[in-house]
């Protein structure tokens, strides 16, 4: 069965593997898969049994084949059933063949792990056979397949192809449909194609350019495809937060209020509103970068409080420079406030030196213009950047 269905598939495989598959072919039998962390796709038809008793067979398999703990097999295996290993030992054949990784196969199992009862030459090899028709190269593929595990549940006929065309008559190049299909997120629930057109009608009668159109798709596919109803409301209310339209971060803002929903968007603006913004402040701050109220409240609150406690700025200097609550406080703000505290107290930058600035800049660009600039007047600055050396008098001398 496993040598007739392999012959089957190589066949139909793209050219960079159908060597290595035909090796498969005659070596079925002598077929093991190495995951990094020494787990091996082992081949046993009984399963493992310890003092509690016998696994059943799927449960094994899961946990001989990727190593997963019987707890996490035990669950996974609620949602399908195997009953001998030539159909899951086919579908890993399949995704090796197309040069899945074994992180990647592990990652997909783990989020939709009926893919191992699934039919590999009728529901797994059109799918695959369609995204590399359409452009994508051989390192492509599993990534967009271990990204959106999902498409290899949905149908090719109904679902993808359909949501591949409608997105290609808007954009009309194919480098930027692949980029839309590697963001969209095939969100069964919220996914109605026909309210693509509709929607596009409503940001074309807004006057939103053709470029921001474009961007929306290729950040978020699925906001287009929501109720038309809620995305005329989601539309307006982007509006009445002031964003002009043409504005880059007007498509920002609406992907963001999709995703944030009424209820806690009121929740941010009170978090906000404790730590002594204003509702006017908030949305100024808002428009200028609309990811701010998608973080957790932890991460506002640390982040404000940090930036007025201990590097003593305003809340309109805050407000003015939003940004800020995009970086790590751990990895990125306390170790460059750190820098910028030593080189005041030094004398070697000056006290009114932006901070908020000095933040936003690129990494390379924060190297040059603090870590090297100043590396011989205070060589342990760069070891006290990377955290390996703590703030003390010595590093003030």
């Amino acid at each position: 069965m496993r040598n007739f269905l392999i012959a089957r598939l190589s066949s139909s495989l793209p050219c960079w593997r159908t060597t290595q598959f035909g090796f498969l072919q005659h070596n079925a039998s002598l077929i093991s898969y190495s995951f990094s962390s020494g787990a091996k796709f082992a081949q046993s038809n009984q399963p493992e049994q310890n003092r509690h008793g016998n696994f059943t067979f799927t449960v094994s398999y899961l946990m001989n084949n990727f190593g997963m703990s019987a707890e996490l097999a035990g669950k996974l295996s609620r949602r399908f059933e195997l009953k001998d290993l030539d159909k899951p030992n086919s579908v890993l054949s399949l995704l090796r063949s197309y040069e899945f990784s074994d992180a990647q196969i592990s990652k997909i199992v783990k989020c939709f792990p009926q893919v191992l009862a699934a039919n590999p030459e009728h529901n797994l090899l059109p799918k695959l056979r369609f995204v590399h028709s359409v452009g994508f190269s051989a390192s492509e593929i599993p990534e967009l397949f271990s990204s959106n595990p999902t498409l290899l549940f949905l149908s090719l006929e109904k679902r993808i192809t359909p949501h591949y065309k409608a997105i290609k008559r808007v954009v009309g190049d194919d480098c930027k449909v692949k980029r839309c299909l590697k963001n969209s997120r095939w969100n069964v629930g919220s996914y109605r194609l026909k309210n693509m057109v509709p929607n596009m009608k409503v940001l074309r009668d807004e006057g939103v350019p053709q470029s921001s159109v474009i961007t929306l798709l290729s950040r978020n596919a699925n906001v287009v495809f929501i109720d038309q109803l809620k995305f005329v409301e989601y539309v307006k209310f982007v509006k009445e937060t002031g964003i002009e339209h043409f504005k880059a971060t007007f498509i920002d803002a609406l992907i963001v209020v999709t995703k944030v929903g009424k209820s806690n968007w009121e929740l941010k603006l009170d978090i906000f509103e404790r730590l002594g913004w204003s509702r006017d402040v908030t949305l100024l701050a808002f428009s200028k970068c609309p990811h701010i109220m998608r973080y957790s409240e932890v991460k506002i609150t640390n982040t404000m409080k940090f930036c007025l406690d201990e590097i003593g700025l305003q809340l309109e200097d805050i407000a003015g420079w939003p940004t800020i609550f995009s970086y790590s406080l751990k990895q990125r703000i306390i170790p460059r406030w750190s820098v910028a505290k030593i080189l005041k107290m030094k004398g070697l930058i000056k006290d009114n030196m932006s901070i908020p600035s000095m933040m936003i800049m690129s990494e390379k660009k924060f190297r040059e213009n603090f870590l090297i600039k100043f590396q011989e007047s205070v060589p342990q600055l760069l070891e006290l950047y990377s955290g390996e050396l703590r703030p003390s008098s010595e590093v003030l001398l």
